[in-house]
């Protein structure tokens, strides 16, 4: 899944984002207790004295809200919200550090050393010596440690920094950026954890580097860096011309298609100021697509899912490489909202048949060999639908499906928004079930999950699910990723499941929406790598004292995992699962919504794409 960009809120964007960030911070637990009722929601009839006025909301017009409301917008500027001088530091500190990243992409220090306090402590930025940890041919990957803090000079700040922009000097355009996500307010000194990523394209090739820089700042206001520590650097720069470099092909190989010009390359906010929200349009746009030969011609096809109200389409590779819509002649230009989709043969023919995940309802389509599809199969779910994935489970030799179902089965007319209502936020057993369809030969399906033993743990907010035999027993297990808690992995004995996920050390609590397998260190046993979400918001909020304060529930520590990031699981054998996540360096994969363990550079080694992002504005400094 990609960034999206939300331009309906035109000149108050930024106080959009603001919103949806202090309403997710108050939906996590700041000032409330676990089992504390909602507010209750004011209806229009009620008279104006029972809702709040609040004044000065930044970039909304209104000042009456109801009062449900007002524990949200009350926290959404940090210096109106007691007790949090730790995000009003934040936003400081920020700033100044906005400052040095633009002077650095200009390949500058100028304007930037006034952020520096008169005497600076700090490391090389930028190692002297690195060690190569991987030279493929394509890129060189290094990394070096910087040596002791040492007190420095205005001008060995300055020469430090450019040493560290140099490598960007050919550099067409050159990206900075930081991320504070730790602070630890002190009496004198304030330190905090930035998270530093700069990358830069030329000729040769994409230039990368990242790093942990541990700060002090002052006190005052702005504050000023008075020391940096940089702690695991790393350098990812081309060897060969063009390095390991993928290029952006979509109109290149779609754009002769009225379909991609018209509905694909506008974007989602284009649509949902066009289309009624009852059709299922919203501003997610989770989603998926499938890859297959659907017509036999030994070319894989592409099938986009749409929003609701918008067609899906089929796109049919040409001999030239370039796609061309066959939607509505092969019968699959379906309007419901449909997030994921699966090219697969069922009935055992020899050409791929389609699965859909559509809303609230799933559908199986026989393909007649060339790509002209009827439907076989439709059946209203109680879950939203979100995934799906097949595989023979019971080893009969006909497939079986396994659907994802999110949030609850409720009216679209009460949908629940981006979020949903988990309860509770950070363990949450109230969301839709999943749903395993057993093949019996025919287009004969039957709903097998609670004889299956499926229906344990079946009411989390799944997102996503992937098949994979991880004891090497000859029948596939599956693992499921949720979000807002705990995962599940379903071991299969003999076509009978048993969710051994807290035995194995695989819940992974957290955000998950993806899972993927693969064998990272070639024992020959398939490991797991499941996407979550980093919050640099997350992360500073959660370890501050006042967080929770008084709370008992000891959901602090999943509170504070639900920010990490992403999750590498290595396969012990018998030993269950090892969290090898920090010292693989994987955790940091961003709002992170699916990744694929693929050999990119084919060197035999299976490398992690992750695929990230959520609704962006303007550059707010964070999320």
């Amino acid at each position: 899944m990609g960034c999206f960009t939300m331009t309906e809120c035109e000149d108050k964007r930024d106080a959009c984002l603001t919103f949806f960030a202090a309403a997710f911070f108050f939906l996590v637990g700041c000032g409330q207790s676990d089992d504390a009722p909602p507010a209750p929601d004011v209806q229009p009839s009620e008279s104006a004295a029972t809702v709040d006025r609040l004044i000065a909301v930044p970039g909304l017009d209104s000042a009456v809200f109801t009062q449900s409301l007002t524990p949200i917008l009350e926290k959404v500027e940090a210096d109106q919200d007691p007790g949090w001088s730790s995000e009003v530091f934040s936003a400081e500190a920020r700033a100044q550090l906005d400052i040095l990243a633009a002077a650095l992409e200009e390949h500058t220090t100028a304007g930037a050393m006034d952020i520096f306090g008169g005497a600076v402590a700090m490391n090389a930025v930028r190692p002297t010596e690195m060690q190569t940890v991987l030279e493929d041919g394509l890129v060189r990957i290094q990394r070096g440690e910087s040596g002791r803090v040492e007190n420095a000079t205005p001008e060995s700040v300055r020469k430090a920094l450019e040493a560290l922009i140099a490598p960007f000097s050919e550099a067409a355009e050159t990206d900075v950026s930081f991320k504070l996500f730790r602070v630890r307010p002190g009496e004198t000194k304030v330190g905090a954890t930035v998270y530093y990523h700069a990358s830069g394209d030329a000729a040769e090739g994409t230039t990368e580097q990242s790093a942990t820089w541990e700060c002090e700042f002052s006190r005052e206001s702005p504050p000023r860096l008075l020391s940096v520590q940089v702690s695991g650097f790393e350098e990812v720069s081309p060897v060969a011309r063009g390095g390991l470099r993928f290029v952006d092909a979509t109109e290149a190989v779609l754009g002769e298609n009225a379909s991609y010009t018209g509905q694909l390359s506008v974007g989602i906010d284009h649509w949902r100021s066009r289309l009624q929200g009852d059709f299922g349009v919203d501003v997610n746009g989770l989603q998926g697509l499938a890859i297959g030969d659907a017509n036999g011609d030994g070319r894989d096809d592409l099938y986009v899912c749409q929003q609701g109200g918008l067609p899906n389409r089929l796109y049919l590779r040409q001999e030239d490489g370039r796609l061309k819509d066959y939607s509505e002649a092969s019968g699959t230009n379906w309007m419901e909202l449909t997030r994921a989709a699966l090219f697969v043969d069922l009935d055992n023919d020899g050409d791929q048949d389609l699965a859909l995940a559509q809303g609230w309802y799933l559908m199986l389509m026989e393909n007649d060999g060339k790509a002209k599809f009827s439907k076989r199969l439709e059946r209203r779910a109680e879950g939203q639908l979100h995934s799906l994935a097949a595989a023979d489970y019971d080893n009969d030799g006909n497939l079986d499906i396994f659907f994802c179902g999110r949030n609850p089965a409720r009216e679209q007319s009460a949908a629940e928004g981006i979020l949903g209502m988990p309860l509770p936020y950070h363990d949450a057993n109230n969301g839709g079930p999943n749903v395993l369809l057993r093949h019996g030969g025919d287009w004969k399906f039957e709903d097998v999950t609670r004889a299956v033993g499926l229906e344990v743990n079946n009411r989390r907010y799944s997102y996503a699910c992937s098949w994979e035999d991880y004891d090497n027993d000859g029948d596939q297990d599956l693992y499921v990723a949720n979000d807002f808690g705990r995962n599940n992995l379903y071991r299969n004995d003999d076509g009978v499941f048993l969710d051994v996920a807290e035995q194995l050390g695989v819940e992974d609590l957290s955000a998950g929406m993806s899972v993927t397998w693969g064998d990272a260190n070639r024992d020959g046993l398939m490991d797991v790598y499941v996407s979550n979400m980093f919050s640099s918001a997350g992360n500073r909020i959660a370890y501050q004292r006042q967080f929770r304060a008084g709370q008992t529930s000891g959901a602090l520590p999943a509170f504070q995992r639900h920010a990490r990031g992403n999750t590498l699981f290595l396969n012990r054998a018998g030993g269950g699962f090892e969290d090898v996540s920090v010292a693989a360096q994987v955790t940091m994969g961003r709002w992170a919504w699916g990744a694929k363990f693929a050999d990119l550079n084919n060197d035999g080694w299976e490398d992690l794409y992750v695929g990230n992002g959520f609704i962006t504005t303007e550059d707010t400094g964070d999320l």
